[in-house]
């Protein structure tokens, strides 16, 4: 049995023996392609246990021999898997740091670019993040997740109009998940409320809560609106709901919105 067969069988223990002694034997041979490709194997698997600090390590000392023979093709894929890692654990500015170190290697890499933005936008520093979304969409115009955060992010920042014209192009062939869905809606609702265009805003916000009862950012944007629309007390509820929500959002964009609730609560009504 080989480390991909027990992987593939299930059997965990098992493929991390087997990987365990191939990164042994190619070290031995002197064979550094080989061992950079065992370890990436080897923190993949860590990762699939739960252990996201060993495959950290692991893809890092991958990343080390892949650059010492060159293979570029590697190095990228241990950039978007490492910075994957901490995304996931919820490390996004550590993210962000590796894929600018990645981007130093690999400067057009499209899924280093779109990831940067989104690990920018999480960890809070949104003008940055549009900019390397956009370095991103340059090379893959119509890559539905990259308009749709540049989307997210225009129209967060009230600039409806740019906003605006990356969501419509999303409308109609969005893929067929409840929050990408409601995250469209509800940035749409957000930037039809900020040019007047209420009812078509309402029924966006709406639609957005029943695709993801639970989604933190879309309750976060209803407070945006009633917000323009000089509604506290509704404002409040939404703000509640966004930070009670089970679908959460980054750290960063909790402290916004309690810091926004706690300006509220001194409101009179």
């Amino acid at each position: 049995m080989s480390a991909e067969s027990a992987y593939g069988a299930g059997d965990f223990d098992a493929a991390g023996h087997f990987i365990r002694a191939a990164v042994t034997a190619y070290h031995a041979a002197r064979d550094e392609w080989g061992e950079a490709d065992a370890l990436a194997v080897q923190g993949s698997l860590a990762r699939t246990a739960g252990d996201p600090a060993a495959a950290v390590k692991l893809y890092r000392q991958a990343l080390s021999l892949f650059n010492i023979v060159g293979d570029l093709t590697s190095t990228a894929r241990l950039y978007h898997a490492l910075a994957e890692v901490r995304f996931t654990t919820g490390d996004y500015e550590e993210s962000a740091a590796v894929q600018h170190e990645g981007l130093a290697l690999l400067p057009d890499d499209p899924v280093m670019l779109e990831g940067l933005g989104y690990a920018l936008w999480y960890a809070g520093h949104e003008a940055n993040a549009l900019t390397y979304l956009s370095r991103a969409l340059s090379s893959a115009p119509e890559k539905a997740s990259a308009l749709l955060a540049r989307g997210q992010i225009q129209a967060d920042l009230d600039r409806p109009r740019p906003a605006l014209a990356d969501l419509d192009r999303l409308t109609g062939r969005e893929p067929d998940q409840p929050e990408f869905r409601a995250d469209l809606r509800s940035a749409r609702g957000l930037s039809l409320a900020a040019i007047g265009r209420t009812p078509e805003a309402e029924a966006e916000l709406r639609a957005a809560l029943l695709l993801a009862p639970q989604r933190a950012r879309t309750h976060l944007r209803i407070a945006a609106v009633r917000l323009r629309a000089g509604d506290t007390v509704r404002a409040r509820a939404a703000l509640r709901a966004a930070l009670g929500a089970a679908d959460p959002l980054p750290p960063e964009h909790i402290e916004r919105a309690r810091r926004m609730l706690g300006r509220l609560a001194e409101t009179r009504v």
